[in-house]
């Protein structure tokens, strides 16, 4: 019999709300619903039938949750957002559906329940995904689905995930977090003085930024078994690290790392295989941490530093913060040794400062010595003429006191008294301008002026077998710019030197004339420019050309012991460098030297001297009354005769002090006082200051006949008479100090002294 063939089962139809669903809908329709509430898909309601269309065609992720229990459907665009969630079955209750999450989901599904739609922004789930839990964030908006009496029958739910968005944000305002801490630490590190505060600045920016409990750096000894820690930064209640410790305290894999230059993290000492053996877990001995990041700074393939941050508990320290541990490192390091460089080269300023400091208070002494060196050789000629001057005012006033002079010749030897004193006083301040002691001060001159007050003075020095020629360059025509005192010393050390050449016997011919040239010299080639060139020649036995390479160094010197320091020709040298000049010689055995002094010359013209506008000679002084302070009574008691028999009224102060008294006694007695400078107690200078003080608008004349103090500073704003002075002086200068004062405004005792 023919085998009889059995009819093919047919599966059900796809219900036509279904037909359209995707991969869902075929899951939906093949799902076996009998044994639930719902029963077949052909019976369902019509209402969650339209839902269920809608759902399933939707391109977008759609949830639905049906009856009271909220059953769940969704689409195939949400399906993968399930994972391993889904287990291939649909409408089954929310609650067991998000199990994890159903605590933040069912309030918002409930408020949908009720019939009111609602919308959440970015809410966070931490949902597992590959294995892994991982925080997740959602915008999600409920509403509610009503049938056709309008009652509420589920509710719609569209789910957006903002996941990446919302880490995008983060990560931008974390950056923006560290970049702001960046900025702030590097100005902290520039604003740092020294090491320790630099360090320590470090670590407590970056433990306040990583809520940690300790920040700091370790230095591993000689030895490398041991760290030192010097500084730490601590939060409240942490203990601090300062002092030694085991470098092997967590184990030969973390020393390992560190020596090889790597940054070692441990989230638990307990836990990671770096430092579990060491048992970790009860403190790791004197360092109480459960969690570690440790930087290290390798010199020389020799770990030398560990830049380290400390939690008590165990932490999982991210990619980030691992990162910003090398990075402040690494900025520390660089800071550290940037100020520490810093600092070596302010200590090398200080050291070359006062080196310069005591460099040039040497050179001032050399310069002064040399100054000193010059005004020894002019000794001799000096006292010379000096004592010819005093010859005729001694023989002079001899013959006065006579009865052998005839009274007609009175006139004739008191004139040449009167001259005699005037050319002792000229040589007296020449001398004394040439030996104080200054700083250089350059200045305009004529040089050809100079030159002749110079001749003037030496010529005396080099007597009488030594002819002086002087050839000018003509008056205002050689202006040059340099410090006029060491110019005369420099031309007073030329002026020996050729004298001791000759042998006090030949001919000395100075030549000031125009140059556009500097010739070649030691150290500098020639140069194209506008100089004044002062030259020196002389007969004398002339200098070997090997020497002329060394007669400018300082203290050399072919003369006898006791005759020259050797400082004269090293004090030409240096006048003119200083100067931006050179000096240039010739010289030939047997046939007399020519040294040339080079100087710049000036770009501007001779300064015009201010002459003070005095009050006509003849004005009515007498009556004023003048109080004078004198120590020496011989000159005080001459100078009240003469300024009494001028009309004036004095009265005489043999110190400071009594002066003072005398002013406090008759505020309206004086109207000029007239001072010595060098008394004893209180001098000349500091008297005046007590006059302008306690007594405004009482003019003040200080005379002297030198003064350290004023050659260095000035006579302080008042007159200065210096001595031997002349009738003519006095007058002259006692109506310029009252017509000076009274031009100007006279202030009250309260107002001078505010």
């Amino acid at each position: 019999m023919p085998e009889k063939l059995t009819e093919p089962v047919l599966a059900p139809p796809v219900p036509e709300f279904l037909a359209h669903g995707g991969e869902m809908g075929a899951l939906i329709s093949a799902q076996d619903w009998s044994g639930t509430a719902l029963g077949a898909p052909a019976s369902w309601p019509r209402t969650l039938k339209s839902m269920l269309a809608t759902l399933l065609s939707s391109p977008q992720p759609m949830i639905i949750g049906w009856g009271s229990d909220l059953l769940s459907f969704f689409n195939d665009s949400y399906r993968p957002m399930l994972g391993l969630r889904f287990d291939g079955l649909s409408g089954r209750p929310a609650a067991e559906q998000w199990t994890a999450s159903w605590a933040e989901l069912e309030p918002m599904a409930k408020k949908a329940l009720g019939g009111e739609g609602s919308h959440y922004e970015n809410m966070p789930f931490t949902l597992t995904r590959n294995g892994y839990t991982v925080p997740t964030w959602w915008t999600l908006s409920f509403m509610p689905f009503r049938d056709d009496d309008g009652a509420v029958v589920g509710v719609y739910c569209f789910p957006i995930e903002t996941t990446q968005n919302v880490l995008i944000e983060q990560r931008r305002e974390q950056e923006q977090k560290r970049q702001t801490f960046r900025v702030k630490l590097g100005d902290a590190l520039r604003d740092a003085i020294e090491p320790k505060s630099l360090m320590l600045v470090a670590a407590e920016k970056l433990g306040v930024y990583l809520d940690a409990a300790c920040v700091g750096y370790g230095e591993i000894d000689a030895s490398g078994e041991r760290v030192q820690i010097h500084h730490d930064w601590t939060a409240d209640g942490s203990p601090g690290l300062v002092g030694a410790h085991p470098l092997d305290i967590y184990g030969p894999a973390v020393i390992a790392g560190l020596r090889a230059g790597r940054t070692v993290v441990v989230n638990d000492t307990a836990s990671d295989p770096l430092t579990a053996w060491a048992a970790c877990d009860v403190g790791c001995g004197s360092i109480a941490a459960r969690a570690f990041v440790a930087a290290p700074l390798v010199k020389n393939g020799r770990l030398a530093l560990i830049f380290f941050v400390l939690d008590p508990q165990p932490r999982i320290w991210t990619h980030d913060e691992k990162a910003l541990v090398e990075e402040v490192a690494e900025r520390t390091w660089t800071s550290l040794a940037r100020l520490r460089a810093e600092l070596d080269v302010h200590q090398m300023n200080r050291t070359l400062d006062q080196r310069t400091t005591e460099l040039l208070r040497t050179e001032t002494a050399l310069r002064q010595s040399q100054k000193l060196e010059a005004l020894g050789q002019l000794t001799g000629g000096v006292a010379h003429d000096f004592n010819n001057l005093l010859a005729v005012i001694s023989s002079s006033v001899e013959l006065l006191r006579s009865n052998r002079l005839p009274v007609d010749r009175h006139g004739y030897y008191l004139d040449l008294i009167y001259d005699t004193v005037g050319r002792a006083v000229k040589l007296t301040s020449q001398l004394l301008a040439f030996a104080r002691q200054e700083p250089l001060s350059p200045e305009v001159f004529d040089v050809d002026l100079q030159v002749q007050v110079v001749v003037d003075l030496v010529r005396p020095l080099m007597g009488r077998q030594v002819n002086i020629l002087y050839q000018s360059c003509g008056r205002n025509a050689c202006v040059a710019e340099a410090d006029i005192n060491q110019f005369e010393t420099a031309l007073v050390n030329l002026a020996v030197n050729a004298r001791d050449a000759m042998s006090a016997n030949g001919q000395l011919i100075i030549n000031v004339q125009q140059t556009g040239s500097l010739p070649a010299g030691p150290g500098h080639g020639p140069r194209a420019g506008d100089f004044i060139a002062i030259s020196v020649s002389d007969t004398g036995c002339g200098i070997a050309s090997e020497k002329l390479e060394v007669i400018f160094e300082p203290f050399y010197t072919t003369k006898a012991v006791g005759k020259g320091t050797g400082l004269g020709l090293s004090q030409v040298f240096g006048f003119a460098k200083q100067s931006g000049g050179a000096v240039h010689v010739r010289s030939e055995l047997g046939r007399g030297s020519v040294f040339t002094l080079y100087l710049p010359r000036a770009e501007s013209e001779l300064p015009a001297k201010a002459w003070a506008q005095c009050p006509e000679q003849g004005a009515d002084d007498g009556g004023l009354g003048v109080l004078v302070v004198e120590d020496n009574e011989t000159l005080a008691q001459m100078t009240c005769e003469i300024l009494d028999a001028l009309g004036y009224r004095t009265v005489w102060a043999v110190n400071a002090a009594s002066a003072l008294a005398l002013l406090a006694a008759g505020k309206n007695r004086f109207d000029l006082v007239f001072s010595d400078v060098v008394m004893p107690g209180m001098n000349g200078i500091e008297f005046g200051e007590q006059v302008r003080k306690h007594h405004p608008g009482l003019p003040v004349v200080l005379a002297s006949g030198y003064n350290a103090v004023m050659a260095e500073q000035g006579p302080h704003g008042f007159e200065l008479i210096l001595k031997p002075y002349t009738t003519d002086t006095l007058v002259r200068v006692f109506r310029k100090a009252i017509a000076e004062q009274t031009s100007l405004p006279v202030l009250s005792g309260s107002e001078a002294a505010g």
